[in-house]
């Protein structure tokens, strides 16, 4: 056998590789041609930024293993959108621009009678023979002096006498007649005294009835009512009036569409949806209200040529409220979320948003889906048995994306205040299905106290939630069998706990979770999603009268690997101020307690919004912003009044002070959603509602340009 000589076998080599490039360039002229002859049709990449991107992550140095173990299209895709800047808006929108040292408010619009404040849900078991006993909830008015004005609401009387559901009558804060003269109220909660009603109390009102709840002493209360000009029932004994805070009340997020992130941005299809916590009538207040004509501004040249968004529809969805978040199908074309009535019961809604008729032109004169115009409002009864089953909630659902919306299906859980507290988990098939078919229960499975909004983890096929017995809890669902119970876990906060919903790192698989009251201390759990290991992190004094800290945040570092990661979160002082807290990690991943820096946000006990991080790729900025209700430790807005802080984060912990970079918010924010970091004009923004400002307001903050 011959040999050939090193260059021979090199000049065969160059010989190949010549015939092998003319070969592919003839086919490349080939194909060009043919693109140029028939161009390849452009299909769009839509995106939803929402609630779940900040409690659903995707770190990115072990994204792969994620991926490989399952959870990876279209959940990573969904929820890692906003911290991928290749999965914003082409590049051509990008420019390293100037840092801005202030924020400038693109548009504030009004979404009517809303407002985004605590709601409380209440029993009361006043001992007498027989006892009256019932609950209910209410909507409030923080009067930031430790009082609540109750604005609307239902009391359910269950035992005792004048069964049944009553509204509450709208009146005070100072001493008020009631329309038949019955009573004199003021309808105010004073949640840090016993008794918790003064002396004029709640008013409720029915078919020519007034019922009257006011506290006369210490675990003394009196149940009146007034019927036909006379005084049928005087009830005064010991017992109790116990008011909650809600979970998640006052505490929604605005969602966003963004119709295609590899084109400009679309002034007709993006849009912002809100669910509004105020009961609907067609013609009145809406409960969901959609905005487009987003990149507008009332100064300089706005990319969509106008001062501010357009109504793209402003629904009555049932005669309820909508006080949680929204969620947006992939598509944009439907809307998933739940609807809360006075009589206690919830209902899960699917609404394929009209395209044709009139869908409404102002949140305050609401039009009924399909009435008119060419929209559906499939809804579903939240109960096992179909009938009514008191199970209030103000949580929303979790949707699971499949791909292209036919496959989707949903968890959500219902609560109910009733004789302790006591809740359901459902399983939502077919919910956002192109075809029109409506959603369906698959099951439910009960809960033996109240649970948080769930989160689902297709790694391990788990439905996590907290409770308020303080713990972490899941249901396991392998798509194939009802779950056959829950799997309750240790016991976190002891104390008279909110329910607030969980983080999940997914790459990591671990849990966070955030309880206001453990008997001492509102905390940060961390814990592994089998509930074997955790670390509890103390973040200022148990929070008695509000729901927070509302969730976690993570600094750049935590997702890129490359830095020191922190974990951000806002708590409270020992006196109860709200205060941001920086939680270091150890080497193995676990929190350290030990490395905890604070800085406060306020200079009252007021209430404050879950933390919104966003690293800005475009200017290598990573931005926390927050918001309080009111004593806004910047002091530079002229008062003390409520605000959204811009932190800077990016090296570390920020330093807090009255010039720290903030725009007015008045009665403080509900959760913020970033938008972009795109160099178009109105592109790159923050959005969120006003709590008691009846506003949702499109910001512009300090280096997003």
């Amino acid at each position: 056998m011959s040999s050939s000589s090193p260059k021979r076998v090199g000049r065969t080599l160059v010989r190949f590789g010549l015939a092998k490039a003319v070969v592919v360039a003839l086919a490349l002229g080939l194909i060009a041609r043919a693109l140029l002859s028939e161009p390849v049709q452009h299909v769009p990449q839509s995106r939803v930024s929402d609630w779940r991107n900040y409690h659903t992550l995707h770190p990115t140095p072990r994204r792969s293993v994620a991926v490989a173990r399952g959870a990876a299209t279209p959940i990573i895709t969904k929820d890692s959108y906003p911290r991928r800047q290749q999965d914003w808006w082409p590049q051509a929108l990008h420019a390293r621009g100037k840092m801005n040292k202030g924020g400038n408010r693109d548009w504030n619009v009004s979404i009517g009678t809303a407002r985004f404040e605590p709601l409380f849900d209440f029993s009361f078991n006043i001992l007498n023979v027989p006892p009256e006993t019932g609950y209910g909830s209410l909507n409030t008015i923080d009067e930031e002096t430790g009082e609540f004005l109750a604005t609307s609401g239902s009391m359910t009387v269950t035992g005792g006498a004048d069964q049944g559901t009553f509204s509450l009558y709208p009146g005070g804060p100072g001493e008020t007649g009631s329309p038949a003269g019955g009573f004199d109220f003021n309808d105010l909660l004073y949640i840090l005294e016993n008794p918790t009603l003064d002396m004029y109390g709640l008013l409720f009102t029915g078919p020519g009835i007034e019922i009257n709840i006011w506290g006369n002493g210490t675990n003394n209360y009196s149940f009146y009512d007034y019927f036909g000009g006379d005084y049928h029932t005087r009830i005064t004994g010991t017992g109790s009036v116990t008011f909650t805070p809600d979970p998640g009340g006052g505490q929604t997020y605005p969602s966003k569409f963004v119709f295609d992130v590899t084109a400009p941005p679309s002034c007709t299809a993006d849009f912002v949806v809100l669910g509004i916590p105020a009961n609907t009538t067609l013609g009145g207040q809406a409960n969901i209200v959609g905005y487009n004509y987003l990149y507008s501004a009332s100064t300089g040249t706005p990319f969509c040529g106008t001062a501010t968004p357009n109504v793209m529809f402003a629904y009555a969805s049932g005669s309820g409220q909508v006080p949680n978040f929204v969620t947006i199908s992939q598509s944009g074309t439907q809307l998933a979320y739940v609807e809360n009535l006075q009589t206690g019961s919830s209902y899960f809604h699917v609404l394929t948003i009209g395209t044709s008729g009139d869908n409404g032109t102002d949140p305050t004169m609401a039009v009924v889906p399909g009435n008119g115009n060419n929209a559906v409002d499939y809804s579903v009864l939240l109960s096992p048995d179909g009938g009514m089953t008191n199970q209030g909630s103000t949580n929303a659902p979790f949707v699971v994306y499949t791909g292209g919306d036919a496959n989707d299906f949903a968890y959500v859980t219902t609560y109910s205040t009733a004789a302790g507290g006591s809740g359901y988990l459902y399983k939502i098939t077919n919910v956002f299905n192109p075809m029109g078919a409506a959603p369906t229960i698959a099951w439910s499975l009960p809960i033996d106290t109240m649970p948080s909004t769930p989160l689902f983890d297709d790694v391990s096929g788990q439905v996590f939630f907290t409770d308020s017995s303080g713990r972490i809890d899941y249901v396991y669902d392998n798509g194939v069998t009802p779950p056959a119970e829950v799997v309750y876990g240790p016991v976190f906060a002891p104390g008279a706990t909110s329910e607030n919903a969980l983080t999940l790192d997914y790459t990591n698989q671990l849990l966070y979770a955030c309880f206001n009251s453990n008997g001492t201390n509102a905390i940060v759990v961390q814990a592994t999603r089998d509930l074997s290991s955790s670390v509890t992190v103390p973040v200022g004094a148990a929070a008695t009268v509000y729901t927070g800290p509302y969730g976690v945040a993570f600094n750049n570092a935590f997702y890129t690997g490359s830095g020191t990661p922190l974990l951000y979160v806002a708590g409270t002082s020992a006196a109860a101020v709200p205060t941001l807290y920086g939680v270091g990690f150890n080497m193995d991943g676990t929190l350290n307690p030990s490395d905890v820096t604070t800085a406060a946000l306020a200079t009252g006990p007021i209430d404050v919004s879950p933390v919104t991080e966003f690293y800005n790729a475009t200017q290598g900025v990573d931005y926390l912003f927050v918001g309080v209700t009111d004593d806004c430790v910047a002091t530079m807005l002229g008062g003390m009044n409520g605000c959204v802080l811009s932190l800077d984060i990016t090296n570390g912990f920020p330093t807090i002070t009255n010039t720290t970079t903030a725009l007015p918010a008045t009665g403080g924010t509900t959760g913020i959603v970033v938008d972009n970091d795109s160099a178009a004009n109105q592109a790159s923004s923050i959005y969120f509602a006003t709590k008691t400002g009846n506003s949702l307001v499109k910001a512009t903050q300090s280096g997003l340009q």
